[in-house]
């Protein structure tokens, strides 16, 4: 997600912006701001929400902010608050879990299958050496056509709301951008171009370079226009679609109660709310 003027469309100054990031899940999202972290979800017609400290919180120590910044050891800084945000979240685990899984058991079959006779065989032996193209197909497929890129959509549009009219709202969410050039999608890429050089490289340490490599190229390449052009493409056809009312429903109370959590209000953790659509 990336951080517009401070200036509301209505020309007022805002007193304080706030960064906002999230994660769409197959039920909900999970939204990140600087101190705390929302968790939103739909269930037998309720909306439940809950508002805790955040995991993973950018440093509050000037000099360690300051070293946070300086180049390679900003990525072990982004690496660790990604994994300290998700790390709490049963969803990311399980989709985590899941990939591996997916990932040994395309790359056994694929081994397997290299031995057929015919051109299957060159084919089965060609995604057995890189079997992040059908991860990266299955991913983009559920992504597609599942409520996750609908919740993602949604995750996009209120933050977008929040970041244009300094208020979110069903109605400004709903005429909101689905599209955002800080979305984790834009570094999609960069981790497609390192998996692909990984068998090609056959070094055991690339395993972790590649991670500093990935990071770092989003560092430098991530807010130029071809990049934010490849993640908008990206996430106009493959991993947001527009979202339902009842996903942006989520998505407002969700946002609505991590700004007033971030502003200094009442806490409200585990907060269950009727459905409107």
């Amino acid at each position: 997600m990336a951080q517009k003027s401070n200036v509301r469309e209505t020309g007022e100054p805002e007193a304080e912006h706030l960064t906002l990031g999230g994660m769409a899940r197959m039920d909900g999202l999970d939204l990140y701001g600087p101190n705390f972290m929302s968790e939103a979800y739909r269930k037998n017609g309720e909306i439940h929400v809950n508002v805790e400290k955040a995991r993973g919180r950018a440093p509050g120590n000037p000099a360690v902010a300051m070293l946070s910044r300086l180049p390679v050891i900003r990525s072990f800084f982004f690496w660790g608050r990604l994994l300290m945000q998700v790390v709490g979240s049963v969803w990311a685990v399980v989709f985590f879990a899941a990939t591996v899984g997916v990932l040994w058991l395309l790359v056994t079959l694929f081994e397997a299958g290299s031995d057929s006779v015919g051109p299957l065989g060159p084919l089965f032996d060609f995604l057995a050496v890189f079997p992040i193209l059908p991860i990266l197909l299955i991913f983009l497929l559920v992504m597609r056509f599942s409520a996750i890129g609908r919740y993602h959509g949604a995750e996009h549009k209120v933050v977008a709301a929040y970041e244009t009219y300094g208020e979110v709202t069903m109605e400004n969410a709903r005429r909101s951008d689905r599209l955002h050039p800080r979305c984790g999608t834009n570094i999609l890429a960069y981790i497609m171009l390192a998996a692909l050089l990984d068998p090609l490289i056959g070094w055991w340490g690339y395993a972790i370079l590649q991670f500093i490599l990935i990071s770092e190229a989003w560092y430098i390449f991530g807010q130029t226009r071809p990049s934010i052009a490849v993640g908008n493409f990206l996430q106009r056809f493959f991993t947001t679609t527009e979202p339902r009312r009842r996903e942006l429903e989520v998505g407002v109370e969700s946002i609505n109660r991590l700004i007033a959590a971030e502003r200094g209000g009442p806490v409200e953790p585990k907060l269950s709310l009727p459905a409107r659509f």
